[in-house]
C-alpha cells in the first residue's frame, strides 16, 4: 500500500509538471514547423506528444487538443482523416502502459501485489507491438477498409495489406519474445526485427507480369521465411 501511495504521488508530480509548465500544449505547437516536410517525422513527434499529453489529461481531452492542433497538418501530408484521428487517439491511450506514468500498470500491480515499476515495464513490453498499429493505419489505410484517397476499399484491395500487416506484427512480436517455433538465438531475433521493419515500412513497387510487387514487403517475407526455415524445432525421437 505504501509503495502504491508513493507511486501515485510521483505520478501526481509528473502530471503537475506537464500541466503547469504548459509542455502539453507547447510541444504540439513546436513540432508543427518540423512536421510539415516529413510524414514519418510528423508521426513520430505526434506519438511523443500524444503520450506526454495522455499522462496528464484524459484520453478524450488529449485527442481533442491534438486533433485540433495537428490534425490539419496530417491532412496536408496526405493522411486519410480517419487514420490520422485514430493515430492521435490511440497513442493518447497508450500512455496508460508507458512508464513512468503507466496508470494501468500501477492498478495491475496493486491488484496482483507485485512491484509497480516492474509491472509497468512488463506492460510496456507486452504493448510494444501495439505501438506499430497506428503507423500501419496511416501507411496502409486498407486495414481501415479505406483506400489511399479515403474511399471505400474493395475486399481484394484489403487482402494484401492485411496479410503483410499481420506478418509484420508477427515478426515484431517474435523478435521481442525471442520465440518462433522455439527459442530464437540473438542473430535470428535481429533478423526478425529486420523483417518486421521491411514489412511494416512503406516502399516502392516493381511490376512483375503486370502486377505490382512491393520491394520491401517481398524482402521482409523472404527474411521471415528464412528464419522460419532455419529455426526448425528438433524432431522428437519416436519411442520404440
Amino acid at each position: 500500500m505504501v509503495s502504491l501511495v508513493a507511486a501515485s504521488a510521483s505520478v501526481g508530480i509528473i502530471i503537475g509538471i506537464v500541466t503547469l509548465t504548459g509542455i502539453g500544449t507547447r510541444l504540439p505547437a513546436a513540432i508543427l514547423p518540423l512536421a510539415e516536410q516529413s510524414l514519418f517525422l510528423a508521426l513520430l513527434l505526434i506519438m511523443v506528444s500524444s503520450i506526454i499529453l495522455g499522462m496528464g489529461l484524459p484520453s478524450a481531452v488529449c485527442y481533442l487538443l491534438l486533433a485540433t492542433l495537428i490534425g490539419p497538418v496530417l491532412g496536408n501530408l496526405g493522411v486519410v482523416p480517419l487514420a490520422a484521428h485514430l493515430f492521435i487517439f490511440y497513442f493518447g491511450m497508450m500512455s496508460m502502459v508507458t512508464p513512468p506514468v503507466a496508470l494501468a500498470g500501477y492498478a495491475a500491480a496493486s491488484i496482483a501485489g507485485t512491484n509497480i515499476m516492474r509491472t509497468s515495464f512488463a506492460a510496456f513490453r507486452f504493448a510494444l507491438v501495439g505501438f506499430t498499429l497506428p503507423y500501419i493505419f496511416v501507411y496502409r489505410p486498407e486495414l481501415l477498409m479505406l483506400t489511399q484517397d479515403g474511399g471505400t476499399a474493395s475486399p481484394l484491395a484489403m487482402f494484401v495489406p492485411v496479410v503483410i500487416g499481420t506478418l509484420g506484427v508477427l515478426c515484431f512480436a517474435s523478435g521481442i519474445t525471442g520465440q518462433l517455433r522455439g527459442a530464437l538465438v540473438l542473430p535470428l531475433r535481429i533478423a526478425m526485427f529486420v523483417a518486421a521493419a521491411l514489412l511494416l515500412a512503406p516502399g516502392p513497387s516493381i511490376s512483375l507480369g503486370g502486377l505490382p510487387v512491393p520491394v520491401l514487403d517481398a524482402a521482409g517475407a523472404l527474411v521471415f521465411g528464412a528464419v522460419l526455415a532455419i529455426n526448425r524445432p528438433p524432431l522428437k525421437e519416436v519411442a520404440g
